[in-house]
């Protein structure tokens, strides 16, 4: 019996801990050149003639004239235009104060309305990163309000009485366990719904760029037209957020058989 409940605990956790990583993959993908963070993205724009490519990620973009080479930033509070305020605005190669070069110009541009156009605030993007911001907060709010009540109870002196009963020596381990799992079960709850709401939100706004490429700036040349755009969507991206919609909806349960003692 021991061993089956401590099982369920390493599952629980193994669980917990899949669940933030891949809230720190989404949050950061597109964020640097390490392994794998530059394909973690929302929307690719690319040129088939120059092989010049932008990945669009949630607070980062990348970009370069070859896929195998290409330069990562965050570009949450950073400046990517030379001279915003000109017709002729050039952009900087992500996280540098380099020019770029004229085939990613456009692109540039048009990722940079992506994130922060004129849609409001945070652009296109914040419909899925408000509620994946928020999900993540619950998330980790519910797995600390347990985490945190199971090292409190046990640096306390309060303890069950013993038998089938789980009776308490003191009334306030029992309003502290009540308060610790309904706590748990909301913020998971919220988590699980904003999650969700960030997935589909993701599916939609990639589609809705897809739909709109036809009449985005550069997309109504031929494909093999060096100021052509081709749009397409990042599918890491989206199999990482409804990963985290399912194992959180498996997590939720889970938890029920490991930490509550109490209706």
């Amino acid at each position: 019996m021991l061993a089956r409940k401590d099982f369920r605990q390493a599952l629980a956790g193994l669980l917990a801990i899949s669940i933030v990583v891949f809230y720190i993959l989404v949050i950061v993908g597109c964020n640097s050149t390490s392994p794998g963070l530059p394909g973690i993205y929302l929307v690719k724009l690319a040129n088939n003639a120059t092989k010049a490519e932008v990945h669009v990620g949630l607070f980062s973009l990348c970009a370069g004239m070859d896929s195998a080479n290409l330069t990562c930033a965050g570009t949450l509070g950073s400046t990517v235009a030379v001279n915003a305020s000109s017709s002729t605005t050039k952009f900087f190669l992500p996280g540098t104060t380099t020019v770029a070069p004229t085939a990613l110009q456009d692109m540039l541009a048009l990722a940079a309305g992506i994130q922060s156009g004129s849609t409001g605030p945070g652009g296109v993007l914040s419909i899925v990163y408000v509620p994946l911001l928020l999900s993540a907060l619950c998330f980790v709010g519910a797995a600390g309000s347990l985490l945190a009540f199971r090292i409190f109870a046990r640096a306390g002196s309060n303890k069950y009485t013993g038998g089938d009963g789980n009776e308490y020596q003191d009334e306030k381990a029992f309003v502290h366990e009540r308060n610790a799992w309904q706590a748990a079960v909301l913020l998971t709850t919220g988590a699980v719904m904003a999650a969700l709401a960030a997935a589909i939100s993701s599916t939609v706004a990639v589609r809705a760029l897809l739909f709109a490429s036809t009449s985005l700036p550069g997309t109504t040349a031929p494909s093999t037209s060096t100021t052509a755009i081709v749009v397409s969507g990042g599918g890491p991206m989206q199999v990482l957020q409804w990963m985290i919609v399912v194992l959180t909806m498996l997590w939720h349960p889970l938890l029920e058989s490991v930490w509550r003692k109490i209706l």
